[in-house]
């Protein structure tokens, strides 16, 4: 017990030294400040519901962001959920419940895109490379990308993740799932609070007040009726207070998630 106690503390105290306490601190600061992003209005998902999501965890056991499966090699997320370095990164596959991971996998190489947040809250991507394989099955599999913009107004999509079901509420640990609605870029631009933080490289959802995203569910997947990844959660006002939920445009940064998946991709960690 003495043995357990002391690890617990050097643990702690190197956390400390490396700054990873003020880093986590700093991700929750950018998650409550920064327009949010978890799951408001969703209910429990079925097992196997999405197999493409992960948890980005920290080794400490915290859930820090969502993620998607794009190949055995390669988890499409959002830039700000890299704030942690890559030692204390891993990645948990294969179940609804992150504190009970089918499987888990650490992460070797953070791929970020080096113009993110210029201006702010644009290029919000980011690509995480695991040192072994995923190994696929019922619950863990890949999900295509999209290739191009075949949104219409009103078209159902589909949002899954871990992040809070209220405001100032704990993550949850079962995985949330929730239709939402596409809106089109003229009018999201309309009723964003601040449309200077809405670039080309956005898509946008809205249904109602009491419906969409909030933090713990950033970097996560935003899928069509096709079982196609559209985009990647990066900011939205609030909790689910009536305005659009903002996420990364996949089929904008298929270029660059296409050249960043190879060994020539040079990006920023």
């Amino acid at each position: 017990m003495k043995f357990l106690i002391l690890l617990a503390t050097l643990l702690a105290c190197e956390a400390r030294e490396l700054g990873l306490g003020k880093r986590a601190s700093h991700q929750l600061d950018i998650d409550v400040v920064r327009p949010e992003s978890r799951i408001v209005g969703g209910s429990d998902a079925p097992q196997a519901f999405a197999p493409y999501q992960v948890s980005i965890m920290n080794t400490f056991g915290e859930h820090v962001c969502g993620g998607s499966i794009i190949d055995e090699n390669w988890i499409l997320t959002a830039a700000h959920c890299t704030e942690w370095p890559k030692q204390y990164l891993k990645i948990v596959t294969g179940s609804n419940d992150y504190t009970k991971p089918g499987a888990e996998y650490s992460v070797d190489i953070v791929k970020k895109h080096c113009e993110h947040d210029k201006p702010a809250y644009h290029n919000d991507i980011a690509l995480l490379h695991v040192a072994t394989p995923i190994v696929f099955d019922e619950r863990t599999q890949p999900i295509k990308m999209a290739t191009k913009d075949s949104l219409n107004t009103g078209d159902k999509v589909t949002l899954t993740g871990w992040g809070s079901i209220k405001a100032w509420g704990r993550y949850v640990t079962q995985l949330q799932k929730i239709e939402l609605a596409y809106l089109a870029h003229s009018d999201c631009e309309s009723k964003v609070k601040n449309a200077k933080w809405l670039g080309e490289g956005h898509l946008c959802t809205l249904t109602k007040e009491g419906e969409g995203s909030c933090h713990g569910d950033s970097g996560g997947p935003l899928v069509d009726e096709n079982n196609t990844l559209v985009g990647v959660v990066n900011w939205g006002e609030a909790c689910a207070l009536g305005y659009p939920d903002v996420f990364a445009s996949v089929q904008y940064y298929q270029p660059w998630i296409n050249e960043m998946m190879t060994p020539e991709g040079v990006a920023c960690s």
